[in-house]
């Protein structure tokens, strides 16, 4: 999923950038555009960007993976074995897609804040030293922990729909290759589904929009 979330990140970067010079210009408001491109960047696009680039990324592996040892009977011969599948094989799933969610947030979004301010510097006039010290001055942790956490959200989501997307071929009769194919679209599905729907739940009770 990096390359996926390298060229995302750049590119919202790039958006970010163009709609904060949009507002610096109208209201000179230049000494808060890195507060508002931090906001942008670590709580609201940041978050959805990566959530939906690892529902679209892992989420798939994760579906197909699953889906193709449930269609083997693979996780039926794990059973046979007196080994449980959920701990040994779904669990770990589970709990790595929210580990990395977690570990790719902070570098994905400096890099989609970075880009901003470096377009920003390009085609406007916003410096970047008062894009950083706007920065430092206006962002709390508070909202550092609110896209931190959310990114955690949407990881479980992610894990949970790629996941029970796999195990449903095993409860199905039909374990053919064309079910696993329909698996994994229904597991990206879900996935992006979750997450934006998680991502508007979590905006609205947060008071952001």
């Amino acid at each position: 999923a990096l390359p996926l979330v390298v060229v995302a990140s750049v590119a919202v970067g790039g958006v970010v950038a163009m709609q904060g010079l949009s507002y610096v210009a109208r209201y000179s408001a230049g000494e808060v555009f890195g507060w508002a491109a931090a906001l942008s960047a670590y709580r609201d696009v940041g978050p959805l960007l990566l959530g939906c680039g690892l529902a679209a990324r892992i989420g798939a592996r994760n579906t197909a993976e699953l889906a193709v040892m449930a269609g083997r009977e693979r996780l039926e011969a794990l059973r046979a074995l007196g080994i449980d599948p959920e701990p040994t094989v779904i669990w770990p799933r589970l709990v790595a897609t929210v580990l990395c969610s977690v570990l790719f947030w902070a570098p994905a979004c400096t890099l989609v804040l970075g880009t901003s301010f470096a377009v920003a510097s390009l085609i406007g006039d916003q410096r970047v030293a008062t894009s950083v010290w706007s920065v430092v001055s206006y962002v709390d942790a508070a909202t550092l922990l609110n896209g931190l956490l959310r990114m955690a959200v949407f990881g479980l989501v992610v894990g949970l729909a790629s996941c029970n997307a796999g195990l449903s071929v095993e409860a199905s009769e039909d374990r053919s290759a064309g079910a696993i194919g329909r698996a994994v679209y229904a597991g990206s599905v879900l996935s992006l589904t979750g997450v934006v729907i998680t991502n508007a739940v979590l905006s609205l009770a947060g008071g952001t929009q």
